[in-house]
């Protein structure tokens, strides 16, 4: 463990909550496990996050969680009050650090320029350019201004660091992955059902489209239904799609999934499909290696981080390529080994690592800031003393 200098107090800014039932997404469940560990080692943590129906100021598990804006039904008009809200929080908050987990779809918030207090980020949207196009705004720029504010980052892997650096060659950053909870390695895995896919009903980001699209090239003889879980603004479009592909008795929809229904759930899967766009390595994607489910993506420079051994990768969104990872991975000679790899490559991401990364790097920022004050009040003093002495000089004249 990191030895500190003193108690640290931590102001947290994650747009998620754990229990927003609009939302609830991993990134929240990231900020909760490094949140949570890092109260049990002494830090003061305040998670500033958005409204929802029946939201609570709260303290859990030596979190206290503060809600911005309003709790509307509509998360859209919830997360843009919030986004919009946020500087005028920030100005008021007290802390030693900040940690600002970026939001969908501008990434950076710019937190840095409405307080002198250090903020590190948390690059965990990163890919404001895929939303410029989904929306026709120009959110890539709002993210290519913001980085160039930010001192701190720590990013999940060397894509975003790569990003950020070629951005802002000024930054000081730390690689430090996802972590996923022993409660997943535990998983006894059953006789396999389906396919599972695990995540918000977003068809743009998460792939949606081309999952179904792909799937239905092979259906009538992969031999496995596919298992759709979760929840999202696209739920409507998803199922409208299964329709039109002639779906409807091979694609099963669950809706959410937490707890012991995503347990059992991840017990009777034979593999996860991760056909995302542009995700970074994300908590469920861990989570379902720890389970012992290899992931079925794209090869992308976003998911280079899982090896050949755990994970199928298809051609850059090529559907008719994706099908035919989707059937390889269901035969069982090729699906036994990679089950059996998975859960061995996922122990190398481990929460205790990931919050003594985090101290690491914390507690660097906390003493390269102090190193600046005391730079800079030596700096001040010296020229009060020139000024002193040529005035001196002056008079003596």
């Amino acid at each position: 463990m990191v030895q500190r200098k003193k108690r640290l107090s931590i102001a947290y800014l994650d747009l998620d909550d754990i229990r927003n039932p609009l939302l609830n997404a991993g990134q929240a469940r990231a900020t909760y496990e490094v949140a949570s560990r890092l109260a049990t080692r002494g830090y003061d943590i305040t998670v500033y996050c958005s409204r929802y129906p029946g939201s609570r100021d709260r303290r859990e598990k030596g979190i206290t969680y503060k809600h911005i804006a309003v709790g509307t039904s509509s998360i859209k008009l919830n997360n843009l009050l919030y986004i919009l809200l946020l500087p005028f929080y920030v100005r008021k908050i007290k802390a030693d650090l900040i940690l600002e987990s970026f939001v969908a779809p501008i990434s950076t918030t710019m937190a840095p320029l409405f307080t002198k207090i250090p903020v590190i980020g948390i690059p965990s949207m990163f890919n404001a350019k895929e939303f410029t196009q989904k929306y026709h705004f120009p959110f890539h720029l709002i993210e290519q201004i913001g980085i160039k504010f930010y001192k701190y980052l720590l990013p999940y892997s060397d894509v975003d660091s790569a990003k950020a650096k070629k951005l802002n060659p000024n930054i000081t950053y730390k690689i430090v992955p996802q972590g996923v909870g022993e409660e997943y390695f535990a998983i006894k895995q059953q006789k396999p059902e389906y396919i599972l896919f695990l995540s918000r009903f977003d068809v743009a980001q998460k792939g949606l489209d081309l999952l179904l699209k792909a799937y239905a090239k092979v259906a009538h003889k992969i031999g496995y239904p596919l298992v759709l879980a979760g929840h999202g603004p696209d739920i409507e479009k998803v199922q409208t799609l299964i329709g039109e592909l002639g779906l409807n008795k091979k694609v099963k929809l669950i809706g959410p999934t937490y707890g012991k229904k995503k347990f059992d759930v991840m017990a009777k899967a034979l593999y996860v499909t991760f056909p995302s766009r542009h995700d970074e390595m994300c908590l469920w994607s861990l989570e379902a290696l720890a389970g012992g489910l290899p992931l079925i993506g794209f090869d992308l420079p976003e998911s280079a981080w899982m090896s050949n051994e755990v994970s199928l990768k298809a051609k850059r969104y090529s559907i008719d390529d994706y099908a035919r990872m989707l059937m390889k991975a269901a035969q069982p000679e090729r699906i036994a080994s990679m089950r059996k790899e998975s859960r061995t490559f996922a122990k190398q991401f481990t929460w205790e690592n990931v919050i003594n990364e985090y101290e690491s790097f914390m507690q660097e920022v906390i003493e390269k800031e102090a190193n600046l004050i005391s730079q800079s009040i030596f700096s001040r003093l010296l020229t009060k003393l020139v000024f002193w002495r040529d005035a001196e000089v002056s008079i003596s004249k």
